[in-house]
């Protein structure tokens, strides 16, 4: 049964040199949720993605340099603020996502009320064929620490697929947010926000330059331990507001 609504909502595409895919992608997201407004936040892309933008005539933020993507998800949390949105969907410029699935997310969001919920390639599935190692390391790595800093097991903390609700877009302006995934989640978890997890299913990368490279799979998750713990720490300090 759909769920009706009158929540207004942003889908917010944080992009970086993405001019292989992000015309694809933004014709999905138009055909699969034309009730939803789009955003797509450039930060700083140096080669044709402003320009392709241009031509769609979707509203950009853009940076003038290339800021990072906690930045870029921070940006759109913040135009969401200023123009009044309820709830905020980010997914990636790559391809990987699925625009298709993004009625059933945030459905399910609706329905049971999260703060924050994340399209999971995990949840309840085995098969990480495709996935290289290192990522999957990294993945059930990130999802132990979740654990044990918070008592959730949130199986996928680096999807870039979430459906984030009002009630914690301005807690989520506090603190800048490297990667805006495991060290987020913690901090929300700690502070009493709920956060859940629903199936989804990805694309392969066939076009452009993924940001993890080999040496980042083991930079990667000393940078995100790191993170967790000052996330933690900034959970602390900061009071949630009721």
């Amino acid at each position: 049964m759909a769920v009706e609504t009158d929540k207004r909502v942003l889908v917010a595409i944080p992009a970086y040199n993405e001019e292989a895919t992000i015309r694809d992608v933004i014709a999905r997201v138009r055909a699969s949720v034309p009730q939803f407004d789009l955003l797509v936040v450039d930060d700083g892309s140096e080669d044709q993605t402003a320009q392709i933008l241009i031509e769609l005539e979707v509203i950009t933020a853009r940076h003038v340099c290339n800021m990072g993507y906690g930045r870029a998800i921070q940006t759109a949390i913040k135009y969401s603020m200023r123009c009044g949105y309820d709830v905020l969907i980010t997914l990636d410029a790559d391809g990987q996502h699925q625009p298709e699935q993004l009625q059933a997310i945030f459905e399910e969001f609706v329905r049971s009320d999260w703060d924050v919920l994340i399209g999971s390639r995990r949840l309840g599935r085995r098969d990480s064929a495709g996935v290289p190692l290192g990522r999957r390391i990294g993945i059930s790595l990130f999802s132990t620490l979740v654990r044990l800093t918070t008592g959730k097991r949130i199986h996928d903390t680096s999807s870039g697929l979430k459906v984030i609700g009002r009630t914690v877009f301005e807690p989520l302006t506090y603190w800048h947010f490297v990667d805006f995934h495991a060290e987020a989640i913690v901090y929300l978890l700690r502070q009493g926000y709920s956060v859940g997890e629903f199936p989804v299913t990805v694309e392969r990368r066939t076009k452009g330059r993924s940001m993890y490279s080999t040496i980042s799979h083991f930079k990667y998750p000393l940078k995100t331990a790191l993170m967790v713990l000052l996330g933690m720490v900034q959970a602390s300090l900061t009071r949630r507001k009721r």
